[in-house]
């Protein structure tokens, strides 16, 4: 039934973890191979977001971050949905969102650690993970409900 709540806060701790670890091991000069050719781990503070849109703002991304996660147990405590994947999204999203917002409010900037190598890409977090996969999933469920919601909306229009 809350099974939500059991991935935001394993992601939450797995992403807080990770960020401890790095903070605690790595300085900003460190720059350590972590899969060769593909991406290393390197200890970024991050006072923006994504890209590093609204950089040195890190107060009003922290209260996006605490909207956006009442937004989402708002949402999933009155609605109680019942998907599968739904759930999951909603749990990885807020799971991601608390990750980044506990680091922007206790720390005053986010730890980014992954490098991509292989080609250009923001330096990014377990967090980050988490909200580009809750993200990319609720896509794809609102695309697959809107176009059963529009097979079952032209097989009664058509009479079948």
């Amino acid at each position: 039934m809350y099974f939500w709540i059991i991935v935001a806060l394993a992601v939450t701790v797995a992403d807080q973890i990770s960020k401890v670890f790095i903070s605690s091991n790595f300085s900003a000069t460190d720059h350590v191979v972590f899969i060769p050719g593909l991406m290393d781990i390197v200890y970024v503070k991050n006072t923006g977001a994504a890209f590093s849109i609204l950089r040195e703002h890190t107060w009003l991304l922290g209260i996006i971050s605490v909207l956006f996660c009442v937004g989402i147990a708002v949402y999933m405590l009155k609605k109680k949905p019942k998907d599968r994947m739904l759930i999951m999204c909603a749990g990885l999203l807020l799971g991601g969102a608390l990750g980044n917002g506990i680091d922007r409010i206790v720390r005053g900037f986010v730890v980014d650690f992954f490098e991509v190598t292989l080609f250009k890409f923001p330096v990014f977090n377990v967090a980050d993970i988490a909200i580009t996969v809750g993200a990319a999933m609720l896509a794809v469920y609102l695309i697959a409900t809107d176009k059963r919601n529009s097979d079952e909306k032209s097989s009664i229009n058509s009479g079948e």
